[in-house]
């Protein structure tokens, strides 16, 4: 923060001075009690990899008071039938994110999710695994919007990347904790361990402020100011004088029609209705996002592991490797927090392009060598739904194991990410929540696809062909990635917008602009005082997330 700074009479008024740690730590906590959102969130996604081969038998311990079992197809339906629901939840979210806010929408969610995991400790039937994994379906399309556009609006751009980064670490955790409980305990006991999950995310919710941006929209100026100051470091009025200024700025502009925007002008007309807010998702300065953004989702479904998690232990055993398919799955796990910790540590000097190309090509080998170890040492008609798993074929499972390892870390590294990451700065204020939840919305029927058309890939083309065909898709994804995707990294929301905003740009032009020569990017002259300064004050730009010169075009 600068380390002076003037009120509009020119009078010099003291301005607290902080170090970066005391800036950083209320964002980072902020981000950290979303971040039990994300971790049940992975706790969801994962489930089924545990209570698939326990119903169908496949695993080598068998629980003997396990009444229920699964034919191959109810297994294909379990492990889908949550992404086909989290698009009902996801767009829900950015209708209701907008008028109920994104700290009581984070709080509203975890109630279906705490009824799923109550529901699947005491599940007798069939229908009731369904009902409960639909309702974790809802629950986490529901904190989509809520959760990206939080973390988008309460962190400054220059850790914007790296508490991104850590959503995708909670999601991996929540992922690897499943995975080992699936190891020590029945789905059953784990599903109740699960529960703690959520109420305690009730409870740390509460603890953290709502974002500036929305009580702004909503014209609650003073608790903006003082989200604002809590989240800088609980600092006084003064320090956050100058951001505090930029975001009404901004605000303002978000809440004029769209026909005001452009020509700068006060705007007369009254507040527009969630219809009229809906049409802002039509807008090229949407659609230019949207387009890339859900690219990107199409790589992360069909590439990598994404349409294999939910039958990976039985995946395990059709490679026949030297480990049980429990305990391959926690290692999986386990490189998938590895190589979203190495992002995060790498995010900043690698960009998050960088990352993705490095992740996609990775992902992309691994799953190519894949299906040629398999059409080269498997029989052709060896299945991974077969029950037929334990004399695996001698001598070739230690190569498909790392294998799926090495596709593991490179998935986790940027391809499982950076979506997520992009779609928490890259879309518009005024239509932020929409645009989020219609997106993951969108991602999540692809999740589906890809998850409940798995059995028929495999009996269709092998455990050749599937592989083959995700490890095609991820060469596509390193060509889109090379020339469609922009970097983000260290630009603030302002400068994201503004690209997007321009007309003319095609999607090919690649090159978001800074306001400021990056060895300038720390501070810049201020001069809106009308020149009555005699000495220009210093002031940094760093936190300034977004201003009005994004709705100028």
């Amino acid at each position: 923060m600068g380390k002076s700074s003037y009120d509009v009479n020119n009078t010099k008024t003291p301005r607290q001075e902080i170090s970066k740690f005391r800036r950083y730590l209320p964002q980072v906590l902020a981000s950290t009690a979303k971040n039990f959102l994300l971790l049940d969130l992975g706790l969801s996604v994962a489930f089924p990899t545990i209570v698939i081969p326990a119903l169908r038998g496949t695993l080598n311990s068998v629980d003997a008071t396990e009444t229920l079992t699964l034919t191959e197809v109810e297994a294909s339906w379990l492990g889908s039938i949550a992404f086909v629901c989290q698009p009902v939840g996801s767009v829900l979210s950015g209708w209701i994110t907008e008028p109920l806010g994104r700290k009581l929408s984070m709080i509203l969610v975890n109630i279906p999710h705490i009824i799923a995991w109550i529901m699947l400790y005491y599940a007798s039937s069939l229908a009731e695994l369904y009902t409960a994994a639909i309702l974790l379906g809802l629950g986490v399309g529901f904190m989509e919007a809520p959760i990206i556009t939080y973390v988008g609006e309460i962190s400054e751009p220059s850790i914007r990347g790296i508490l991104t980064s850590c959503a995708g670490v909670s999601v991996m955790l929540g992922i690897f904790t499943v995975y080992f409980l699936g190891t020590v305990v029945t789905w059953r006991v784990a599903a109740l361990i699960c529960l703690a999950v959520p109420l305690s995310t009730l409870v740390a919710i509460c603890f953290v402020p709502e974002t500036p941006l929305w009580l702004l929209s909503k014209g609650r100026v003073d608790k903006a100011q003082q989200s604002l100051q809590w989240l800088r470091g609980w600092v006084t009025p003064e320090t956050v004088q100058e951001e505090f200024r930029q975001l009404q700025q901004y605000s303002a502009n978000s809440n004029k029609c769209a026909a005001c925007q452009k020509t700068g002008v006060p705007c007369p007309h009254p507040p527009e209705t969630l219809l009229q807010r809906g049409k802002e998702l039509f807008r090229h300065r949407t659609l230019k996002p949207f387009a890339i953004v859900m690219m990107l989702f199409f790589f992360l479904n069909f590439t990598g592991l994404a349409s294999m998690r939910p039958f990976m232990v039985q995946i395990f055993q059709a490679y026949g490797t030297p480990i049980d398919g429990s305990r391959g799955t926690v290692i999986v796990g386990l490189m998938g927090i590895i190589s979203n910790i190495l992002m995060l540590l790498l995010v900043r000097k690698l960009g998050k392009r960088g990352v993705y190309l490095i992740s996609v090509a990775g992902a992309s080998l691994g799953c190519l060598s894949l299906g040629f170890h398999a059409y080269s040492n498997l029989p052709k008609d060896w299945s991974s739904f077969d029950v037929h798993m334990e004399s695996p074929v001698a001598g070739t499972g230690t190569f498909p194991m790392i294998l799926i390892f090495v596709i593991s870390f490179f998935t986790g590294f940027g391809i499982a990410a950076v979506p997520w990451m992009l779609l928490s700065e890259v879309f518009p204020f005024k239509s932020r929540g929409f645009a989020t939840g219609t997106t993951a919305a969108l991602n999540y029927i692809m999740a589906f696809l890809t998850t409940k058309t798995y059995l028929n890939v495999e009996n269709n083309l092998g455990l050749h062909g599937a592989a083959w065909l995700y490890g095609t898709v991820g060469a596509l994804a390193l060509v889109f990635g090379y020339f469609y995707l922009p970097e983000t990294e260290n630009r603030t929301l302002e400068e994201i917008e503004l690209h997007f905003s321009t007309k003319g740009k095609s999607l090919a032009d690649i090159d978001i602009k800074q306001k400021l020569p990056e060895a300038q990017k720390d501070t810049k002259i201020d001069s809106r005082f009308d020149g009555k300064i005699e000495n220009s004050v210093a002031v940094t730009i760093e936190n300034l997330g977004c201003d009005n010169r994004a709705f100028e075009r």
